[in-house]
């Protein structure tokens, strides 16, 4: 292979892409600063929003307060403040009226006098978002320790130890750290750090190969006496050059804006230091290649710019599936999977964020799939651009 070909194909098509104030704003700089950004305004403003609702005063709408007078004695002295609501409860909570409803059931009184279990009835959205279950928690919590008052108050008339009722003592030991409470709380970064990085290099994929037959020039470029495996390797070191270049930016915004995240207000912490930053380039690098021969192989069966970017666009799906399985269903890391690609890297990722010790084999092992993948693939584009039908749009 031509080495001074490939880079002066790989240096021009770097500098035509830079022209492009389009192409960097929305690949490299959109890409690395959209996540990080996005995370801290909607952490910060959830986190804000519970805690405000948290010191607010308790505002609970009760129907039938006069079924139920001690109960709402001991609510108001809790600093309670309790509204009469006349109307539907259902109606009440599925209009966001109010997060809560308590209603007093009309045999409360009797069956409270009679030690009976008194029935009283809670309404409220338990799909709800975000400070909406701050107050469902916070009359729970109330309700809960009325019981537990009264219970004992019976109790202890009739002589009976409290202690009886307790036939379990449950001590809890948490082993969960501050580092991996604050990954909790990270769990979408390596899908922002993986789809930054996939923006990264798309546009440049689909410029250099669906725009270039779109304006008909990939024939006058293969005229000159050059392989078209080398003039296809610059263009396909460019485009990884462009994606390695947005998790760069990726990482250090992900770095500069931790400061601004309410770790310290929920006692969780999370290291980014620069050893773990090395380690999280180290097995996202790889990436690159795939990423970048994955959109080259799509881009070239497309016959215009704008097909091409519907067709990667889809692509952008690929990195979110690893990352939103993670999420949501818990996984005991296997060696093997380390090997592959995406799925490895979110393993590694979420590892460093719990503050653990990642072993040089499963980092090895996740290079190394990853790097095979993509050179295969990348094998797979330039011979895809040796055949003619690839290279004209008619």
């Amino acid at each position: 292979m031509n080495l001074r070909a490939l880079k002066t194909v790989f240096f021009k098509e770097v500098l035509e892409n830079a022209r492009d104030k389009r192409t960097v704003m929305s690949s490299i700089v959109m890409g690395a600063l959209f996540g990080p950004i996005l995370m801290v305004i909607i952490m910060n403003t959830t986190i804000k929003m519970q805690q405000d609702k948290a010191e607010q005063k308790l505002e609970v709408p009760v129907i039938n307060q006069a079924g139920a007078a001690h109960l709402m004695d001991f609510l108001s002295a809790q600093d309670v403040t309790l509204q009469e609501l006349k109307g539907s409860p259902e109606e009440a909570i599925k209009n966001k009226d109010h997060d809560v409803v308590l209603a007093i059931a009309d045999d409360f009184a009797e069956d409270f006098s009679q030690g009976r279990p008194a029935k009283v009835m809670l309404y409220h959205d338990g799909s709800a978002k975000g400070a909406a279950k701050v107050s469902v928690n916070r009359l729970r919590s109330l309700l809960n320790a009325y019981d537990r008052s009264i219970g004992t108050q019976r109790l202890q008339l009739r002589g009976i130890s409290p202690n009886l009722t307790n036939v379990v003592m449950i001590e809890q030991h948490d082993q969960a750290t501050k580092e991996s409470r604050g990954a909790m709380l990270l769990t979408v970064l390596p899908y922002f750090l993986i789809m930054g990085l996939f923006m990264g290099s798309m546009y440049l994929a689909i410029d250099t190969t669906a725009g270039e037959k779109e304006r008909k020039s990939l024939e006058p470029l293969f005229l000159n006496p050059v392989k078209r495996d080398t003039v296809l390797a610059g263009k396909l070191a460019a485009t990884v050059a462009f994606g390695l270049l947005t998790l760069v930016l990726t990482l250090v915004a992900f770095k500069l804006t931790l400061p601004w995240y309410p770790f310290e207000k929920l006692g969780m912490r999370f290291n980014m230091g620069m050893q773990v930053m090395m380690i999280m380039l180290l097995v996202l690098a790889p990436l690159a290649l795939l990423a970048g021969a994955i959109q080259t192989i799509i881009a070239a069966f497309a016959q215009s710019y704008r097909e091409a970017q519907t067709y990667v666009g889809l692509v952008l799906i690929v990195p979110m599936i690893p990352s939103m399985l993670l999420m949501f269903m818990p996984i005991k890391e296997q060696l093997w999977m380390m090997a592959v690609p995406i799925l490895g890297q979110n393993l590694v990722i979420n590892e460093l964020m719990r503050g653990d010790i990642v072993g040089w084999d499963a980092i090895g092992l996740v290079i190394a799939g990853t790097l095979i993948m993509g050179l295969a693939l990348a094998w797979i584009a330039v011979k895809l651009y040796n055949r003619e039908k690839m290279l004209f749009t008619d």
